[in-house]
């Protein structure tokens, strides 16, 4: 549900409109409990009572969102890391095919260049919709296909198709924990209860404006900006592959242009 709201916002646009409403519901909350207290006199207001309450819930909201932000943090610095592994194990797997120099291992390089490729094309646009890409893993399967066909004639090719397995299982686990990566985003409860937490700040905040003084307004005010800045520091930094501030391809998009490079059939030499 959220997902899908925030795919058509920018970082710029969820960090300004966030605290906007925030502020905007604040204002209402105000002049709301200020009308009921004037008008009705419902509310028997206890000054000790809200400034605990205020302080209690954006204690509470600090702490727990604080700690979620840092939590999201540290998961997208692993995200960073996994994307650099898997450009390593193509570059590995590259290294091994071209080492074996058979003609089954040069067709099982082609196949990895266009898996490489098809990466790049076909599936980092869709795990923002956190899946992987149907055409990306026929490309894997097709490089598994070309592998199998590698017969080793002496020890040493036995020695160096052993390891050609070992970096296409690697790199096909490095593809899987991506995609993982792309499901595997903070649920929507967390966001409800957030979001009901902070309406709840709001109207603690709105309370306590029932004495209002500048001093006073400015700073709930500036607190609630706070709170609702981490909220949207979150959301950006928990979906990796949507935003301004996406996490980029530019790894492996270096990895393909160097083994193209390197690729006598893509660069066939001048005779």
């Amino acid at each position: 549900m959220y997902l899908s709201f925030l795919q058509y916002l920018s970082d710029v646009q969820l960090l300004l409109l966030m605290p906007a409403f925030a502020c905007l519901a604040l204002l209402l909350a105000a002049v709301g409990v200020r009308f009921i207290n004037a008008k009705r006199g419902w509310l028997d207001y206890d000054s000790d009572i809200v400034d605990t309450a205020t302080q209690n819930t954006m204690s509470g909201a600090y702490v727990v969102l604080g700690f979620v932000l840092a939590l999201v943090m540290t998961t997208a610095s692993d995200l960073d890391d996994k994307i650099s592994q898997e450009a390593q194990s193509i570059k590995s797997l590259n290294g091994l095919l071209i080492l074996d120099g058979s003609a089954p291992a040069l067709k099982a390089r082609e196949a990895l260049l266009a898996y490489t490729k098809s990466i790049i094309t076909d599936e980092w646009p869709v795990l923002q919709q956190g899946r992987g890409s149907d055409l990306t893993s026929k490309a894997l399967s097709d490089v598994f296909r070309q592998i199998d066909g590698i017969e080793p004639p002496s020890a040493k090719s036995v020695a160096i198709f052993s390891k050609i397995l070992d970096a296409a299982d690697r790199m096909a686990q490095m593809r899987n924990d991506r995609i993982l990566s792309a499901t595997s985003a903070l649920p929507d409860i967390f966001y409800t209860v957030s979001l009901l937490s902070i309406f709840g700040v709001i109207i603690i905040c709105g309370l306590r404006l029932i004495e209002a003084t500048p001093l006073r307004a400015v700073t709930l005010v500036v607190q609630l900006i706070m709170l609702t800045l981490m909220l949207g520091a979150i959301a950006i930094i928990d979906l990796p592959y949507l935003g301004d501030t996406a996490t980029s391809a530019e790894g492996l998009q270096d990895v393909y242009h160097g083994l193209e490079l390197q690729n006598p059939i893509l660069r066939p030499e001048k005779s």
